[in-house]
């Protein structure tokens, strides 16, 4: 009984006094001193008179940090099966990027889109582009990546929706993060009849 005991009293000690060294900390209240805005002394580092190169060398993202890689399902794709699943089939494209650093990368991004793909044959035709079928608000944004976090990005493509259309052949799903064209990645679709 005294095992159980003792390591709970100590659990409410701690919980009791820790709670007690918390401070209030209030936006609407003026909790830094007026030293802390003042630039002339130059003891101190602040975002408005660090240097902005050191700044953007601290934010630049490291393409080599990161995999990438398309999947498409299902894959090899047996025309005569999917047709007989429903009236419009599609495939799913899902591109996922990894950070495999050690570091935190943020990602930047103009727009609410995030990646882009297309579909190629194998003559170099495009059958289909991701960014063709939507449209992305003028909203700037950012992905935070944390240490082996991985971002996935899924889609499915209707037959309907591909410019060209799908035969028995070879093709090539290209994928591309929004605003960072080195991180990429590409597979192969196989297309059976």
């Amino acid at each position: 009984m005294r095992r159980i005991l003792f390591p709970c009293l100590c659990l409410i000690i701690v919980f009791a006094f820790g709670s007690a060294s918390a401070i209030d900390v209030n936006p609407s209240k003026d909790t830094l001193p007026a030293s802390a805005w003042d630039s002339s002394s130059g003891n101190h580092f602040s975002i408005f008179n660090g240097d902005p190169k050191r700044i953007q060398r601290a934010n630049a993202v490291d393409p080599k940090a990161f995999d990438s890689k398309v999947e498409v399902s299902p894959n090899p794709l047996s025309l005569k099966s999917v047709k007989a699943v429903g009236p419009n089939p599609s495939i799913k494209i899902t591109f996922s990027v990894h950070n495999h650093a050690k570091k935190t990368y943020t990602l930047s991004f103009p727009t609410t889109q995030r990646w882009d793909f297309r579909i190629v044959n194998a003559s170099g035709g495009v059958v289909y582009t991701y960014t063709d079928d939507h449209s992305f608000l003028d909203t700037v944004g950012t992905s935070m990546v944390n240490n082996d976090d991985k971002l996935v990005y899924p889609e499915n493509v209707e037959f309907d929706d591909m410019t060209l259309p799908l035969t028995p052949g070879v093709y090539s799903v290209q994928a591309v993060m929004a605003n960072y064209p080195e991180i990429n990645a590409q597979a192969q679709l196989t297309v059976q009849p």
